[in-house]
């Protein structure tokens, strides 16, 4: 009898740890169509990886299933080319409610205290109106895709125009009242992620009110300031303007994988190509076979520099195929907060070329411009 009691103690034990590592999530949306796949993984940094077994199946609204977490992270559901962002913790119940087709809207609630979750909701509901009117112009968009892949130069100005009053919704009242709300209460990593994009904002230019920026940023604490997400935050409160053709070069210290230091005056005399990606871009990884032809073609006078804007797990844990001499993989692990808004860099891949004497020569964004303008900037090299 001890002796099946004692061994019951372990099944209990290991059963408990086991659902103390992960999180349940249920959900109850109306009006949904009757069969919805989706997907829903960890998020990592800007994006996330997913694998098959990640797949969901939604039937009348209705959804439920498990995910592993050994601590507070957020996970990202994927589905009808828009996605929710959910806070989960270990042993928690997470339910999710809402209506379709407004995702943005959706709560979610815990059976277990998930600071975060509280004030993402709270931002959700403040924030309603203007989260449907974002989904009703991003529908608008989508409508004209045909059209545009038909090189409809109208339909390509008008998707242009409702963009941008989308990125004003955003930037000029969502973030403004987000703000608000986080001078009243308490700020979680929640919140900073949203102070990191208002302090992106603001340096881009885009919201006005960098006061009530700094205001909330004036209530971190110490320690959320020397987090990741504060360090962001300092940074981009920092950059007054950003390098143009023609400036000199802003330079800050970078880290390679091992941890050593470069600079990229180290390379002063030489043209350096900067080339800001990450795991999650298509077109930045497509990029690496011809930065490798180019290091290769021209490894007396170039220097490549690929500047990964990835957390710094995950870019240590990508594996670069490509390589060479003169071809160095590093980071400032402050994502597009640091030396990416130095140069101004929205969008990946982004290249900037730069002379000899320290000078920027040409920015641009894509695999395109790289292909084609690259051969001005080497010509003669």
């Amino acid at each position: 009898m001890k002796t099946l009691a004692w061994l019951f103690g372990i099944f209990v034990c290991a059963s408990s740890a086991y659902g103390q590592k992960t999180v349940t999530i249920e959900g109850d949306i109306r009006n949904m169509p009757d069969t919805v796949r989706f997907f829903c993984a960890e998020m990592k940094g800007n994006g996330m990886d997913v694998r098959p077994e990640d797949q969901e199946k939604m039937v009348n609204g209705k959804f439920k299933f498990t995910r592993e977490a050994d601590r507070t992270t957020k996970m990202y559901i994927s589905l009808n080319n828009t996605g929710y962002t959910v806070w989960v913790k270990p042993g928690a119940n997470i339910k999710i409610t809402g209506e379709a087709p407004y995702v943005q809207n959706w709560l979610a609630e815990s059976d277990i205290p998930i600071p975060e979750q509280v004030e993402l909701n709270r931002f959700r509901e403040a924030t309603r109106e203007e989260n449907i009117r974002i989904h009703d112009l991003t529908a608008e968009c989508m409508k004209l895709l045909p059209k545009i892949r038909a090189k409809d130069s109208v339909a390509k100005q008008e998707f242009a125009s409702i963009r941008q009053t989308v990125n004003s919704i955003h930037d000029e009242i969502i973030l403004q009242k987000e703000l608000l709300l986080m001078l009243d209460y308490p700020i979680t990593d929640a919140g900073l992620e949203e102070l990191r994009d208002a302090a992106k904002s603001c340096q881009a230019g885009k919201l006005k009110d960098k006061a009530l920026v700094v205001s909330v940023y004036s209530k971190l604490t110490d320690e959320q300031r020397q987090s990741r997400l504060g360090e962001e935050i300092t940074s981009l409160l920092s950059i007054s303007s950003t390098v143009q053709e023609g400036d000199k070069i802003a330079d800050v210290e970078l880290k390679d994988i091992k941890g050593n230091i470069h600079h990229l005056s180290d390379y002063k005399g030489k043209y350096i190509i900067l080339d800001f990606w990450s795991r999650y871009c298509g077109p930045c990884l497509d990029a690496f076979p011809l930065l490798k032809e180019i290091a290769e073609k021209y490894k007396e006078k170039i220097v490549v520099i690929s500047l990964s804007v990835d957390p710094e797990a995950v870019w240590k844990e990508t594996e670069v195929k490509e390589s060479a001499d003169n071809w160095l993989q590093l980071s400032d692990g402050l994502g597009m907060s640091g030396i990416a808004a130095h140069y101004g860099v929205h969008a990946l891949p982004s290249f900037i070329y730069i002379s000899p004497e320290s000078t920027v020569l040409k920015a641009g964004q894509g695999y395109k411009f790289l292909s084609e303008d690259i051969r001005t900037f080497i010509k003669d090299k």
